[in-house]
């Protein structure tokens, strides 16, 4: 028997297809341009700002979902489903353990841990998880799924969407000034880093169907960037092996495709 993944992706059509890139051109300049506007917003501090950012993360995450019930389409499609909910929270977990030790715990050896408050950590693991969980429901849920409408090939659907992942990120980080315009190395360097992690994501998503594991994986990867003296040689090994792991967990599932297919 096929993979959930396989199954659900199957059932698109052109018109799926052609919505996933009317979305994401929708939301590109929503998401690109959102930070320009932020800083032009009379907020009092950057709490403030962080709460209007995460509200509309999940503002936009909502639009996707009221896109899908529109088509008639059930939630399942996205990846929302119990089925193998204990083995996809594992999944989760086990990939989380890369950037836990590269990005975090060996860091921490050589640079000295972060002294913070629970309330601290506790604050930035949820905003991480709001942020992280509304780009896994756009991206790998809805576009990179729907992306088979038109695009038959797994390889070629899943290269399509991770570089409208990365051009997801690209503007909002230019004018956060995270990014240099005059510097195309730099943006070159980017695009590869998030249109390797959204490989991953979707090697995560893939084996289940189900987001959960990617939530775990982005919210956990994301985490420890933002408590860690990781240097970029840590945060570049920690992709490379996730790519690596990623790469046998994609075999292994389409390797079963190949098998159910045959018999």
């Amino acid at each position: 028997m096929q993979t959930r993944y396989t199954q659900e992706v199957a059932k698109f059509d052109k018109k799926d297809g052609i919505l996933a890139i009317c979305v994401f051109l929708a939301f590109l300049p929503l998401i690109g341009f959102f930070p320009l506007v932020l800083s032009m917003m009379p907020l009092p501090d950057i709490a403030h700002a962080r709460i209007v950012s995460l509200a509309y993360m999940v503002l936009l995450a909502f639009g996707v979902l009221i896109v899908v019930r529109a088509r008639k389409q059930k939630l399942s499609g996205i990846g929302f489903h119990k089925e193998n909910l204990v083995k996809g929270i594992v999944l989760g977990l086990l990939f989380c353990l890369i950037p836990i030790i590269f990005g975090a715990i060996i860091p921490g050896i050589l640079h000295g841990f972060f002294e913070v408050s629970f309330a601290s950590l506790t604050l930035t693991l949820i905003t991480t998880f709001i942020f992280a969980a509304s780009e896994d429901v756009i991206s790998v849920g809805f576009i990179q799924t729907r992306l088979y409408g038109f695009i038959k090939s797994h390889f070629l659907a899943i290269f399509v969407g991770s570089l409208l992942f990365a051009l997801m990120h690209i503007i909002p980080w230019i004018f956060m000034g995270r990014l240099d315009i005059t510097q195309p190395v730099d943006i070159l360097f980017q695009v590869i880093r998030w249109s390797a992690m959204h490989f991953v994501f979707v090697a995560v998503f893939k084996k289940y169907h189900s987001l959960v594991p990617v939530f775990i994986l982005h919210t956990v990867n994301n985490f420890t960037n933002a408590f860690s003296y990781s240097s970029t040689t840590f945060a570049n090994i920690s992709v490379t092996i996730l790519v690596l792991a990623a790469c046998f967990l994609y075999w292994q599932t389409h390797k079963a495709d190949k098998k159910a297919l045959t018999r």
